[in-house]
């Protein structure tokens, strides 16, 4: 009895020490707009003078050299003063072509480029802006980058990070999606999950976790040490805090602007049938295993009701990880209308992007990817290992960069070469995973999604 006892009970301290792990790892950034918004403390109209979570979180993440991350308008600010002091021509890339990289993450509307053009500061469209966007926008607007501002385009932007694992493609989401989109556009961030591995953990402590409403769901910690054990967790113990959502529709309701979310996709797949004009069948509705859709395809009905409707138009960003099996290459018309899903995405993404929708997709291949989508697909970023797309590949156009190139600035992980036509630039981000110390994963599941799949 009495080493019973003494089992459990080192059971019990072996769990506490992970929960305390998490606790101390995630510890929540409470003291933001956002935070305080859904906490439920005041309207949103009653924060107005409270941070965005956009204006704190770069602070929060390291450089290679072991310091906190540089404003980006300072890093603008570095590059504009070597080209003034050393000429255009010695400038770094990101300077001297900026279409391949800082028109893709500095998200303009018409009327904020026509005042800057005119260089009018004074403006509410830009004095108003949080203080790390005016800044970006000041930037833009000094004479001596111009050049910067004529490349700007308007509307949402579309990056394509591809790589083998491992190489590089979730730190680049995290980094540049997740920190400097909101630092620089008070981005709003949708991050589209899966369930068996949450890639969003370095930004978790900001993060609001989307959930299906009614849907019964468990969550793991599985710490990748052999000594301790898998323990069960509640979504706060890694996330700032939650929101229940009844279908894409109704979630576009209930985020804030500048708020960084991760969505959980509904099993039940509800209101996404009605977005997308196709079929959705969940595992306890269908006769067999081929006709139970993937959990992957609610990120059509996002897409789509982000595209048709009005309910959300701050700048936004979506991130779509494994994307080669979201927008497969030949899609099947198959019981869950996997052609017409993925044959929907080009005209829908156009749509919503017009409406300030960017987005970030994550994938191992480009090759074997939808024709479609690679013609819409504007920036594509190449990590290290990585060969480049062949020009021969179909909707892909030109592609401006060799595997000599590749190797030579994206030698090592936290490097990539982003390109778009002619124009291309090598860049660097740091490692987001140094904020915390847990090591493993964090994975959800859901049991009555399961049951019913066991069934068929």
């Amino acid at each position: 009895m009495s080493k019973s006892f003494s089992s459990r009970e080192k059971s019990r301290r072996k769990k506490q020490e992970v929960l305390q792990r998490l606790h101390e790892d995630f510890e929540p950034w409470k003291k933001s707009r956002q935070a305080r918004y859904h906490a439920g403390s005041k309207s949103w109209s009653r924060l107005s003078n409270v941070h965005n979570d956009g204006e704190v979180i770069f602070r929060q993440f390291e450089n290679n050299d072991g310091n906190g991350l540089k404003p980006f308008h300072k890093k603008l600010k570095s590059l504009s003063r070597t080209a003034r002091i050393s000429g255009t021509e010695e400038a770094h890339p990101v300077y001297r072509y900026p279409s391949a990289y800082l028109d893709a993450i500095i998200h303009l509307d018409d009327a904020e480029k026509w005042a800057l053009e005119e260089r009018r500061l004074d403006d509410d469209i830009i004095a108003e802006q949080p203080a790390p966007r005016r800044k970006v926008l000041e930037w833009l607007a000094r004479p001596e980058n111009e050049d910067v501002l004529m490349a700007m385009g308007d509307g949402g932007t579309d990056l394509w990070a591809h790589s083998e694992p491992g190489e590089g493609k979730t730190s680049f989401a995290n980094v540049i999606g997740g920190v400097r989109m909101p630092e620089i556009n008070n981005e709003t961030l949708l991050w589209m999950l899966t369930l068996d591995e949450l890639e969003c953990l370095p930004l978790a402590p900001f993060m609001t976790i989307a959930v299906p409403e009614g849907v019964k769901y468990e969550v793991h910690a599985k710490p990748r040490n052999p000594t301790l054990p898998t323990v069960e967790i509640e979504l706060t113990d890694v996330f700032r805090d939650t929101v229940e959502y009844s279908d894409p529709s109704d979630l576009m309701t209930k985020i804030v602007p500048g708020g960084l979310y991760a969505v959980l996709p509904d099993p039940l797949f509800r209101g996404c049938e009605q977005l997308t004009r196709a079929t959705y069948t969940p595992a306890r509705e269908a006769d067999e295993p081929a006709e139970v859709t993937p959990l992957r395809d609610v990120n059509f009905a996002f897409l789509e009701t982000r595209a048709k409707d009005d309910e959300f138009l701050h700048p936004t960003t979506m991130i779509n990880d494994e994307f080669s099996d979201l927008v497969p290459l030949n899609p099947e018309a198959d019981e869950n209308d996997t052609n017409r899903k993925v044959k929907g995405w080009p005209v829908a993404q156009g749509k919503a992007r017009k409406k300030n929708l960017s987005m970030i997709n994550l994938s191992h291949s480009i090759a074997r990817c939808d024709e479609g989508p690679r013609e819409k697909n504007r920036w594509f970023v190449t990590m290290p290992n990585t060969p480049p797309p062949a020009s021969s590949l179909s909707g892909i156009g030109n592609v401006p960069i060799n595997m000599s190139y590749i190797n030579k600035f994206a030698d090592r992980k936290g490097r990539a070469v982003i390109w778009r036509n002619d124009n291309f630039a090598p860049i660097q981000w740091p490692n987001p995973y140094r904020r915390y110390r847990f090591r493993g994963e964090i994975s959800v599941s859901y049991p009555r999604r399961e049951e019913a799949l066991d069934a068929l």
